[in-house]
């Protein structure tokens, strides 16, 4: 149970790094 928890945090955690990454990445190529 606790592992599955672990891998959707750890899911989460790696697709809201992907959006912010790629928001300053098209923040920096529109400015």
């Amino acid at each position: 149970m606790r592992n599955k928890i672990v891998q959707k945090t750890v899911i989460y955690i790696m697709l809201v790094t992907m959006l912010v990454s790629t928001l300053f990445f098209g923040l920096s190529m529109f400015l």
